[in-house]
C-alpha cells in the first residue's frame, strides 16, 4: 500500500495540477473581489454560433430525409437512427446556450453566485449525457450508412469491421453514461459539489471527473477519425477514374471537420481540468465546440443523401446530357429538311419509314438506326410511346451466324446510349433491306 501512495505522489510531482475544480487557498486569495452588479461576461456571440449551426444541421436533415422518403423512397436504418440523434442534439445545444447565457458559464469562477454554482454543476451533466447519446446515434448511423452502401459488393472483412464498430459506438455511450451520471454518490451530490450548507450535511463521494471527461473525449474524437478513415481507404482502392474518386472522398473527408472540432474541445477539456481554476470561463468555450461537433456530425452524415434533392431541383448532372440531347435534336432536324417523305409518316410503298427505337443507337456508314431486335420481332420506343413492329423472322442457319466472328467483323458498328426525348433520324427502309441483305447472306 504504501508503495503504492507513493507511485501516485511520484505521478503528481512528474504531472502537476494547476486548475481543476478545487482551487486551493492560495489561488482564493488572489482571486479579484466579486462583482454581482455589472460582472463581466461572454457575450452573445458563443451562443450565435450554437444557434447558427443548429439551424443548418436541422435544414440539412429536413433535406436528407426529404430525398430519402419523397424523392428516392428508399429510407433506411441510418435514416431512423440520425432521427432519433435529432432529439438529444437539439437539447444538448439548447442547454449549451442556456449555460452560457444564464446559468452560469458565461461568469468568471469568482463571480458565481450560490445558484450558478449548483446550475453550472446540472448544466454540465445534461450536456455530457445528451451529448453521448446523441453522437453516439449519430456515428451508428453512419455506421448503418456504410453496412448499407456496400451491401453485397465490398469483401466481410469490411462489414465486420463496421459491425464491431457499431458493437464499441454502443458500448462506449452505456459505459460513459452510466459513468457519468453516477460519477457521485448520491447522484445530486454532482450539482452540490459547490453547495457548502448542503455539504455540512451529507456524506458525498464523487470519482475523478477530470479523467472520465477527457476520456470520453479522447475516445469520441478518436472515433471521428475512424469513420473519416474507414470509407476513405475503401474508395481509395476501387477502379474508377480519378475526378470521381476524388468526389467520393472529399464526400467523407467532410467528416474531419468534426475531428478538428473534437481536438478544440479536447483541449478545453484538458485546459480546464489541468491548467486553470477559472473553470466556468473556459469550459464555454469547450461547450461551443461541443455544440458545433455534433451539429458537423449531423450535416457530414447527410451530406451523401442530398445528391438525389440537388439533382432533382437543381438539375446539377444534366448540363452533358442537355448538350448531348440538343444536338440529336439538331440532327434530326437536319436529317427531316434533307428527306422530305419522312416527314409524311410514310413512304411511296406504304411501308412505315419512321422507326422510332431506344436505348441502342446503331451507326453503320452515315445513317442511324436505333433497334432492339430479337428472333420475332422488334421493339421500338420513342418517349413513353412503345410499339412492336414486325419483322421476318431469322433463319435457323442465321440464328447461330448472328454471334459467330466473321457476322460481328462484318458488322462493325459504333453503340451509344440515346436519351428518350431524343427524335430519331428516319432510315429509308430500302437501305434497310440492302443493309440486310449483305450483312445476313442468303
Amino acid at each position: 500500500m504504501n508503495d503504492v501512495n507513493e507511485l501516485i505522489a511520484r505521478a503528481e510531482d512528474l504531472f502537476p495540477r494547476a486548475g481543476g475544480l478545487y482551487p486551493p487557498g492560495s489561488v482564493l486569495q488572489n482571486w479579484p473581489r466579486p462583482n454581482y452588479v455589472d460582472p463581466d461576461t461572454h457575450g452573445w456571440a458563443g451562443p450565435i454560433v450554437c444557434i447558427v449551426f443548429l439551424a443548418f444541421a436541422f435544414v440539412v436533415y429536413i433535406l436528407r430525409m426529404w430525398a430519402r422518403l419523397i424523392l428516392a423512397k428508399n429510407p433506411g436504418m441510418d435514416d431512423l437512427l440520425m432521427s432519433l440523434a435529432m432529439i438529444p442534439l437539439i437539447g444538448s445545444t439548447v442547454a449549451v446556450v442556456l449555460g452560457i447565457t444564464i446559468y452560469g458559464f458565461h461568469l468568471h469562477a469568482w463571480d458565481q453566485t450560490a445558484t450558478t454554482f449548483i446550475t453550472t454543476r446540472q448544466i454540465t451533466l445534461a450536456i455530457e449525457v445528451l451529448y453521448l447519446v446523441a453522437t453516439s446515434l449519430i456515428k451508428i448511423s453512419i455506421l448503418c450508412f456504410y453496412r448499407r452502401l456496400t451491401s453485397g459488393v465490398i469483401s466481410r472483412k469490411f462489414i465486420y469491421c463496421v459491425w464491431i464498430s457499431i458493437a464499441f459506438v454502443v458500448a462506449y455511450a452505456f459505459v460513459f453514461i452510466f459513468v457519468i451520471i453516477f460519477s457521485c454518490t448520491p447522484i445530486e451530490g454532482y450539482w452540490h459539489l459547490f453547495d457548502v450548507s448542503w455539504r455540512l450535511t451529507h456524506d458525498l463521494h464523487c470519482h475523478n471527473e477530470a479523467a472520465e471527461i477527457v476520456a470520453v473525449v479522447v475516445i469520441s474524437t478518436l472515433q471521428d477519425f475512424f469513420l473519416v478513415c474507414l470509407p476513405i481507404f475503401l474508395v481509395w482502392n476501387l477502379r474508377v477514374p480519378r475526378r470521381q474518386k476524388a468526389a467520393l472522398i472529399g464526400i467523407f473527408a467532410l467528416g474531419l471537420f468534426t475531428c478538428v472540432c473534437g481536438i478544440l474541445r479536447m483541449v478545453y477539456a484538458i485546459y480546464v481540468y489541468y491548467y486553470t481554476y477559472d473553470i466556468t470561463w473556459y469550459a464555454a468555450y469547450g461547450w461551443i465546440w461541443t455544440a458545433v461537433e455534433a451539429d458537423l456530425g449531423v450535416i457530414c452524415a447527410s451530406a451523401p443523401a442530398l445528391k438525389v434533392f440537388f439533382r432533382r431541383y437543381f438539375n446539377l448532372s444534366g448540363s452533358r446530357s442537355g448538350r448531348s440531347g440538343s444536338s440529336g435534336a439538331f440532327n434530326a432536324k437536319r436529317s427531316a429538311r434533307s428527306d422530305p417523305e419522312s416527314s409524311t409518316g410514310g413512304s411511296r410503298t406504304g411501308i412505315p419509314i419512321s422507326i422510332p427505337l431506344d436505348r441502342i443507337a446503331v451507326r453503320r456508314g452515315t445513317e442511324v438506326v436505333v433497334e432492339e431486335r430479337d428472333e420475332n420481332g422488334s421493339r421500338h420506343s420513342h418517349d413513353s410511346t412503345r410499339e412492336l413492329t414486325a419483322l421476318p423472322p431469322f433463319p435457323p442457319s442465321h440464328r447461330t451466324e448472328l454471334f459467330s466472328p466473321p457476322f460481328v467483323e462484318r458488322c462493325r458498328t459504333i453503340c451509344a446510349a440515346s436519351r428518350p426525348e431524343s427524335r430519331i433520324v428516319p432510315v429509308d427502309p430500302r437501305l434497310l433491306r440492302e443493309t440486310s441483305r449483305k450483312v445476313l447472306p442468303s
